[in-house]
């Protein structure tokens, strides 16, 4: 694990949600390594962007889950694994989901199961993550059984959004955010737009 500054790691960080994420977090003074099955250029194997971080976002297809953190758990443990991904299939080109009878992010744990899982990020579109220049106006919703983690992914949140981090509670819930991602790209869809979603009526 990294010494001194924090370490943010991305797994599978070429596509728009990693590359928007990891240079978002850049710009607030995060230092963040970026990880790829084919090590190139800025990125360096899963396996050493795992191992060169503290915090690790985990930007796979919702397939690649549980194999990847299978394969990667000796490197993930100890660390805070930021589950991202959401059981998005596409019904007669609409976007649908196919959720299982456990959530991506309790396979995650389940395949991990020494590393912290936060599950979050899931109604942050990843097209308006990528656009850089242009403030995100949303909260983010996270859910962990890592009471700690979840606090320190709440403040990393803070400074990605405008909104804030809202607490929905134990891992488990991930079983109902995650789907919430279908409605997220559907609502997009129909009004051509990169959409979020703010919590309201919290006492703060």
């Amino acid at each position: 694990m990294a010494e001194g500054a924090r370490v943010i790691g991305i797994v599978g960080g070429t596509g728009d949600f990693g590359q928007g994420l990891a240079e978002r977090l850049r710009r607030v003074g995060e230092e963040v390594v970026l990880g790829s099955r084919t090590p190139r250029d800025e990125f360096v194997s899963n396996a050493e962007a795992i191992q060169q971080s503290d915090i690790v976002f985990l930007s796979v297809p919702p397939d690649g889950v549980e194999f990847t953190c299978r394969n990667l758990a000796d490197e993930l443990a100890g660390r805070i694994v930021v589950s991202v991904a959401s059981p998005v299939v596409f019904v007669g080109g609409r976007p649908a989901a196919q959720p299982g009878e456990i959530s991506l992010a309790e396979a995650a744990q389940q395949a991990a199961p020494r590393c912290r899982v936060v599950a979050g990020f899931h109604t942050v579109s990843a097209k308006a993550l990528a656009r850089v220049d242009d403030p995100l106006d949303e909260d983010v919703i996270l859910c962990s059984d890592d009471g700690a983690a979840k606090e320190e992914i709440a403040a990393l949140a803070e400074k990605v959004v405008e909104g804030r981090a809202v607490d929905a509670g134990p891992l488990m819930v991930a079983r109902w955010l995650e789907p919430v991602t279908a409605v997220i790209l559907n609502v997009n869809r129909n009004y051509r737009t990169q959409s979020g979603v703010r919590i309201t009526g919290i006492q703060t």
